[in-house]
């Protein structure tokens, strides 16, 4: 075990301990000095997500117009209080990002496959649907009903939102 102080390729400073052989560290402190710090790193990885996600809003707003951009904003910023116990919250929160998550990608999957620009009509129901599951994720606040529903909640969600809109 020894300590090292590695400066990235950022600039910063840090103080790490390693372990192993002498010759396995000396790799370890040439591969940190050749990269940004954990910090600047995942600010670069936030930044890169962040630019993905415009550029991915862009291409919703072009081919599905702004209703439907709208409405897939107001799924991915679906969320409200759960009530139950921390555990329970904690577990159901989680859960809950999964479900917006992968709601998301199902609808970029589906606008990717789009062709041209969609009728209004289109948009209009693509607009409905959105935002009546996310309204039903809003509106959820039983931490328990998310985690029951956890092994098929894309269906549970569905089923829900179709009885709301029934």
């Amino acid at each position: 075990m020894a300590h090292y102080d590695i400066t990235h390729t950022c600039g910063h400073d840090e103080r790490i301990e390693l372990f192993g052989k002498t010759s396995e560290r000396e790799r370890r402190i040439e591969w940190l000095q050749e990269r940004p710090c954990t910090e600047c790193w995942k600010k670069e990885r936030a930044a890169e997500a962040e630019a993905r996600r415009n550029k991915e809003a862009a291409m919703i707003v072009e081919k599905l117009g702004n209703d439907a951009a709208d409405a897939v904003n107001a799924l991915s910023n679906a969320t409200c209080t759960l009530e139950g116990s921390a555990k329970q919250v904690a577990w159901a929160e989680d859960i809950r990002t999964k479900c917006i998550a992968q709601a998301l990608d199902q609808l970029r999957d589906l606008v990717a496959r789009i062709p041209a620009k969609v009728t209004a009509r289109q948009s209009a129901a693509l607009a409905a649907h959105c935002n009546a599951i996310a309204s039903l994720i809003a509106n959820k606040t039983s931490a328990a009903w998310w985690i029951e529903n956890r092994d098929d909640i894309a269906k549970a969600v569905i089923d829900e939102a179709i009885k709301a809109h029934a």
